[in-house]
């Protein structure tokens, strides 16, 4: 009996091709992924400013004295009260995030800590953050009578709504 052998197996052309394609579906995964990790992060970090911010109203409210949050930018660090105060509370942004910008109305914080203050009633002035993962980033805006958070991407309409 005579055997077909040119049906058996696969060609080196045919296992290249294959490898390329399962090459550029793993890099389009991935990338999809990381995006996706990105965008959770970002929103994790959107949440602690918010926690923050309600907490420093909280605090001042129930105290009926005016309290601030140290935001220390380049150790990505929020803290509600003062570095004497025991009952101090600091948070971590997520790792990754860090803070970009900060504006306050048409005012853009250029140093690296600032504090943001409440006075006794819980009210602070209305105010925005930059939050940044990678080549991703979200504005975030913290209106300074009700603490309700705002999202945006673009920086025009961070001014348009700090200037209410």
């Amino acid at each position: 009996m005579h055997e077909d052998k040119s049906t058996h197996g696969f060609t080196l052309l045919e296992l290249v091709i294959v490898f390329i394609i399962l090459g550029v579906l793993s890099a389009i995964a991935m990338t999809s992924l990381a995006g996706r990790i990105g965008n959770y992060q970002l929103t994790q970090a959107t949440e602690i400013v918010g926690r923050v911010d309600a907490h420093a109203r909280r605090k001042a409210s129930s105290q009926r004295k005016p309290v601030s949050t140290s935001v220390a930018r380049l150790a990505n660090l929020l803290r509600v009260g003062s570095s004497q105060d025991p009952a101090a509370r600091s948070f971590s942004l997520p790792k990754g995030v860090r803070i970009g910008e900060t504006r306050f109305r048409q005012q853009t914080i250029a140093t690296t800590n600032f504090d943001i203050r409440y006075n006794q009633y819980g009210i602070s002035p209305s105010y925005a953050m930059k939050l940044i993962r990678g080549s991703q980033s979200r504005w975030i805006i913290v209106l300074g009578g009700s603490g309700q958070i705002i999202q945006t991407n673009g920086a025009e309409e961070v001014n348009d709504i700090l200037a209410l």
